[in-house]
């Protein structure tokens, strides 16, 4: 009889040592590193150099496209553009604006020529990109990614302003669609015209000079005038 206890207190053992539950825990670090991507490339047009050699050119004024609300047709058409690309990784925005308040001669340094006598106008190369409506505040369409104070959305002329101007150049239209992503999504140019006395009727004060080249009084001296138009990309 004892002999059977002791076999059955075994057995009883046995199970309890197998009915013990068996586990191992590993920790697996895992992390997410978000770096910020933010660049701006100019593809073509790093340097832009009007040339009027001409009564013509001092007439009507050179373009890189047809001027729209001038009284003569832009001449030199295809020529003064600038492409450039964004990348960001987040919402972003462009300023801009010449380093100095007037174009210096380079010859004589005292001469002066007025930005305004410089302007440009956007063209978006994007197939994913739009901007906001001509003349509707920042965010009215949710679809729209791109808003452009300056050129009233892309749609006008803007005169040359100093850094760093009244507003953005560019920046995103406030909407759940923000203006991210790479170049392909962010592509632009600026089409530059000097002398044509654009007008920009949704924003008048962004305007050109009204005056043409010609008719100006005093007259600009003949000089090369030059003036460096920084563009700053920065996180909106």
């Amino acid at each position: 009889m004892r002999k059977i206890k002791f076999v059955a207190i075994l057995l009883f053992s046995g199970l309890t040592v197998f009915g013990q539950a068996v586990r191992d825990r590993n920790v697996i670090p895992v992390a997410v590193s978000l770096n910020q991507v933010l660049r701006m490339t100019i593809t073509n047009g790093g340097n832009i150099e009007f040339v009027f050699n001409s009564i013509e050119d001092y007439k009507k004024g050179l373009s890189s496209e047809a001027a729209s609300g001038s009284a003569n047709p832009a001449t030199s058409l295809g020529f003064y553009k600038t492409d450039f690309t964004v990348s960001s990784s987040t919402r972003w925005e462009l300023i801009y604006g010449a380093e100095e308040p007037t174009f210096l001669g380079t010859d004589n340094p005292a001469v002066t020529f007025p930005l305004n006598n410089v302007g440009f106008t956007i063209t978006n190369n994007s197939a994913t990109r739009t901007f906001e409506a001509a003349g509707s505040p920042r965010g009215t369409t949710a679809t729209a990614s791109l808003f452009s104070t300056a050129t009233a959305n892309a749609t006008q002329v803007t005169a040359l302003q100093v850094y760093p101007g009244a507003a953005p150049l560019i920046q995103d239209n406030n909407t759940i669609k923000a203006n991210a992503g790479d170049e392909l999504d962010n592509s632009f140019t600026l089409n530059w015209r000097a002398g044509t006395a654009e007008k920009n009727t949704v924003v008048p004060a962004n305007s050109m000079n009204a005056v043409k080249i010609i008719d100006q009084n005093p007259s600009p001296a003949p000089d090369r005038y030059v003036v460096n138009v920084l563009f700053d990309l920065a996180i909106n």
